[in-house]
């Protein structure tokens, strides 16, 4: 981490930066642009979001005027155009001289290009590394696809879209020479720090986890939850797919792919437990555990949260000993706990780690190893077309992708405009048999394309 700042400081003070696109200025992006405004080494130069309320909302809780960004507008100064990468055809904006002339005349002035298109962050050749905040499978598609293919490393917070087409995006960076990474501060790479550290000492992974303390309520929605979310300060389908734990299992099949761990049942255990609980449960049955198997994605209801943890044991009985010796109890199972992850406060770090060192801070390293199925939050009747993730018609659950596959059941990251065939009951999951899929859609195309390399 020295090193990286080290070379921050320098870069710095020869008067260059890694410069940054950002794709989302939502809650996320609000927060990105504020952090980053305050590091040496790098700078927001470009933001772009279709909702351009929402963007100027953003700008006036950061004390931002117009004297310190300049917005372009698409509808002025952009035209359609149909391009082709990786086989598929987009439609793009494409952008006048006239439009670079005020982007570079922005630079001059030292102000933010602020955007209501994201074909500006893909066009513009001074941007290093793009940031996708946006949150939505569709568009972080479409992000990403743009975002590799020219060249630039992509950073993600998208972990509903990483489920779905990351081993696709993964190989696709490789290809291109850049890095997509998931951001570091997201509970998946947190909890991937804490199994790296044992595993590279030789030790057993029993579980990695990480603490909720919203409510569990599968039945939420974002009329339900509405206060609760407006007292959060959050966007209610965001709070949504938090309290209905649609983000949960999408976050720890972010790790089991990312790792190889797997769920021990679908949906995962969901105990309530305290810190000092951890050890007398989540261990295998054989211990008198609920666990049926070792090396498991898991995740607890409490005070854990905002933390991850990692349960891990030894064979080696001078290990073991040590371990005692150092006071970290008296095994067999062993307790790791991070009591904090900043979500995209620490998203800088991944930035300048894919930028001055090609490294990714996690990837789908696995392949798709679980899967986030659709299942039914209400009885739901044919013709009706399923909204986004944290709506009102749906929640995931986490499966092995194996089973999921095996069933033919439908990703929650590909479930948003599919239209079903037949009435389904609440709490049944949702089959690619049972829905019309949407047409001419991105990511189902990114989706076949992975599938048909074999993930």
């Amino acid at each position: 981490m020295n090193g990286i700042y080290d070379r921050l400081k320098s870069f710095s003070r020869q008067g260059k930066s890694i410069k940054i696109g950002l794709a989302g200025v939502g809650q996320m992006g609000r927060g990105l642009l504020s952090q980053i405004s305050g590091l040496d080494g790098m700078d927001v130069v470009v933001a772009a979001d279709r909702n351009t309320e929402n963007t100027f909302r953003t700008f006036e809780y950061l004390n931002m005027g117009p004297g310190d960004y300049h917005y372009v507008e698409t509808r002025k100064w952009g035209t359609k155009e149909t391009v082709r990468i990786e086989g598929i055809e987009l439609r793009s904006d494409s952008f006048s001289g006239k439009t670079w002339k005020h982007v570079r005349e922005a630079r001059r002035k030292n102000r933010l290009v602020y955007c209501d298109s994201l074909s500006l962050l893909f066009g513009d050749s001074e941007i290093d590394v793009i940031i996708d905040a946006t949150g939505s499978p569709g568009a972080g598609a479409f992000i990403a696809l743009n975002t590799l293919s020219a060249g630039k490393h992509l950073i993600t917070l998208n972990v509903e879209m990483d489920v779905t087409v990351g081993p696709f995006l993964r190989d696709l960076s490789a290809k291109h020479g850049v890095v997509y990474s998931l951001s570091a501060g997201d509970e998946p790479p947190a909890a991937k720090e804490l199994y790296e550290f044992p595993v590279m000492l030789g030790m057993d992974i029993i579980a990695a986890e990480k603490g909720k303390n919203n409510p569990l309520d599968r039945e939420a929605d974002p009329g339900s939850i509405a206060a609760y979310a407006a007292e959060k300060g959050s966007n209610p389908y965001m709070m949504t797919s938090f309290v209905d734990g649609t983000k949960t299992m999408v976050e720890m099949a972010c790790l089991s792919n990312a790792t190889g761990l797997v769920p021990d049942c679908r949906g995962m255990h969901a105990v309530k437990a305290d810190k000092h609980q951890l050890l007398d449960i989540i261990k295998p049955k054989s211990q008198g555990g609920i666990l049926d198997k070792s090396g498991v994605v898991e995740f607890v209801i409490g005070d854990l949260a905002p933390g991850v943890f990692l349960i891990y044991t030894t064979q080696n009985n001078t290990v073991k000993d040590e371990l005692r010796y150092l006071l970290l109890g008296e095994g067999p199972n062993y307790l790791l706990y991070r009591p904090y992850h900043l979500t995209s406060l620490e998203t800088p770090i991944s930035v300048a780690r894919a930028f001055l060192y090609r490294e990714p801070t996690m990837v789908p390293a696995a392949g798709l190893i679980s899967e986030v199925i659709t299942v039914a939050k209400k009885d739901l009747k044919a013709g009706d077309a399923i909204d986004r993730i944290g709506g009102y018609a749906v929640y995931g659950l986490i499966d092995r992708a194996a089973a999921a596959r095996e069933g033919g059941l439908l990703p929650i990251g590909l479930s948003e405009g599919a239209v079903l065939k037949v009435d389904i009951e609440k709490s049944r999951p949702i089959t690619y048999n049972d829905v019309i899929l949407p047409a001419d859609s991105l990511i189902h195309k990114l989706r076949d394309m992975q599938e048909s390399r074999g993930y």
